[in-house]
């Protein structure tokens, strides 16, 4: 059977067309071009991962980058998740924030983390508050590594949690604590940015985690391979590796802090994020089954596409950012592209990947069982139809600007 494909893969971006604005007599390679500082800084970070690591994604890396650069725009944050296997270098990546300006690291999240609500001791007070939002003020990049632990906790704490962190991202959290003290302490307004990492078990828990109404743009990628990643984990200077990227990493991001200008997105490049969102909101919605028999139990309404179109739109002027360019060019669209398409559960990215490369589901090297859900599931969403992609998908696809492979077909409506 043919194998299906990385669903990790670099999206493949067809630029037959494609303008982000006046770029004639620019070739693919010379758009809009990075200023010198930049490319260097960026450059650092690249040498730093390619040097101490065996076949790091430097793309994934660049779209957990310009997800916190977006911290300083305008308009929603981004909220970036890492999902990758254990030992991928999600904590390499994550570990260099520390130290930054405004970031603050976490090694757990209770239902009291954020707004605490204790009572303050009369002989013993406080000189900084209990709750962690105060702490941070209104402004701020939390970064958790292990948001996996939200699985295994207690039901209802983990809906508390939850249910906080939505109201956090949509930038105003108020709790009522039975008590009269500490009145100030039960209100936060402001603006922050989560950066966490996961495993894949998460798309277990897919259902769980709709409770935050997608608020997270994940980022996923494959383990490092085999034995020369071993080789290469067992050679590695490990203070070295953590010391060249943290001071590349500080660096890069205390420059874009010195250099913030908001950067610009052209209406056909919004249109293209906005087809893309489309697509990919389909791609990931959760369509709930019986424990029982796993049969569908109501055919669910994909979410509107408003909310991952914002957070794409941010996420492409991040790497703007990060570029140092004042309108976001094809690079940055590209991985728009990337973290969209990560968005969607795992099982059923391998088969859109498989369709796209002008396969059918009979091709797709999944088990039995899995398969049919994952096609069941984008049948149910208006994805597929028959052995191939429908023609809503056909047409989304084509908008964003995804190269399909010519031998792909639509069925006849």
């Amino acid at each position: 059977m043919k194998q299906s494909g990385n669903p990790n893969r670099t999206a493949r971006l067809n630029l037959e067309g494609f303008n982000f604005g006046n770029l004639s007599g620019y070739s693919t390679e010379d758009r809009l071009p990075e200023p010198p500082a930049n490319r260097l800084l960026w450059r650092a970070i690249k040498r730093a991962l390619l040097t101490h690591h065996h076949e790091p994604d430097l793309e994934g890396a660049r779209v957990l980058y310009a997800a916190i650069a977006a911290h300083w725009l305008r308009d929603s944050p981004v909220w970036p998740m890492i999902v990758a296997p254990p030992g991928s270098m999600k904590t390499d990546l994550l570990a260099p924030l520390n130290g930054l300006e405004g970031v603050h690291l976490i090694d757990k999240l209770t239902p009291n983390t954020f707004l605490s609500g204790q009572v303050e001791d009369p002989k013993k007070r406080r000189t900084t508050s209990a709750s962690l939002l105060h702490r941070i003020g209104p402004s701020g990049i939390v970064v958790y590594s292990d948001f996996s632990t939200l699985t295994s906790m207690n039901r209802d704490h983990r809906a508390g949690v939850l249910a906080d962190m939505r109201r956090i991202y949509d930038g105003h959290l108020r709790k009522e604590f039975g008590t009269g003290e500490n009145l100030t302490d039960r209100e936060w307004r402001g603006r922050l940015t989560f950066v966490v990492a996961a495993t894949p078990d998460i798309d277990r828990s897919y259902s769980v985690f709709q409770i935050l109404g997608e608020r997270f743009l994940m980022v996923r990628w494959h383990r490092p391979g085999g034995i020369e990643a071993a080789l290469k984990a067992m050679n590695q200077d490990t203070t070295l590796a953590k010391k060249e990227l943290s001071e590349a990493v500080q660096r890069m991001f205390k420059f874009v802090q010195a250099h913030i200008v908001e950067p610009g997105l052209t209406s056909e490049a919004q249109h293209k994020i906005a087809a893309l969102a489309e697509f990919a909101v389909r791609g990931r919605t959760h369509v709930p089954r019986s424990g029982y028999n796993k049969e569908i139990i109501y055919l669910p309404e994909p979410e509107a596409a408003t909310r991952l179109a914002q957070q794409l739109a941010q996420l492409t002027k991040g790497s703007a950012l990060l570029a140092g360019r004042s309108v976001a060019g094809v690079e940055d669209f590209r991985l728009a592209q990337r973290a969209a398409l990560d968005c969607i559960p795992a099982s059923r990215r391998i088969v859109l990947d498989a369709l796209m490369d002008g396969r059918t589901v009979g091709d797709v090297n999944l088990p039995k069982a899995t398969l049919h859900y994952a096609v069941e599931d984008l049948k149910s969403q208006g994805l597929i139809a028959g052995e191939g992609l429908s023609p809503l998908a056909m047409n989304l696809l084509n908008q964003a600007s995804l190269l399909l492979s010519p031998f792909t077909k639509c069925p006849s409506p």
